[in-house]
């Protein structure tokens, strides 16, 4: 019975994940816990010129507004899945973000790796409008719920 109770306490824990592209505009929040707009500093989010999907690089003094939701252990696993961490597309870190409330926050983020960086030669000069506001601006229902991301 123990071992029951300690395999669903593990299952119940939640995760923080920050939605920044695709996640966001694909609905990946809907079904999650705990949904809220967040300030990711020191990262810029850039959207290659004929990509579908936005990246983020390391960028000091930079920031901008993303989504924070909670997921458990199998999701999080998914979203490694469907961020192709297996194949090292990208990789899930851990970073400090800033809630609404201004209380800091630990959250994991996808980054893309250096394999990736250099395949797509990605620098922060690539995008310095962050042209996924744009994207987001298509979807006058998440506009309207968190107006903060198009700002």
């Amino acid at each position: 019975m123990s071992l029951k109770r300690s395999i669903n306490h593990i299952s119940s824990t939640l995760f923080s994940v920050v939605g920044y592209g695709t996640f966001i505009i694909h609905g990946h929040w809907k079904s999650k816990h705990n949904v809220e707009v967040c300030l990711v500093r020191n990262y810029i989010r850039i959207l290659p010129e004929g990509n579908w999907f936005p990246y983020v690089l390391p960028s000091k003094n930079s920031s901008f507004w993303a989504l924070k939701f909670d997921v458990n252990e199998q999701e999080l696993s998914e979203l490694d899945g469907y961020e192709g961490v297996h194949i090292e597309l990208f990789k899930r870190i851990e970073i400090e973000i800033i809630l609404k409330n201004n209380e800091t926050s630990k959250a994991f983020i996808y980054v893309p790796t250096e394999k990736t960086i250099l395949s797509q030669k990605l620098t922060p000069d690539l995008d310095k409008t962050d042209s996924w506001k744009e994207i987001i601006k298509k979807f006058p229902e998440i506009v309207k719920k968190f107006p903060d991301l198009v700002l």
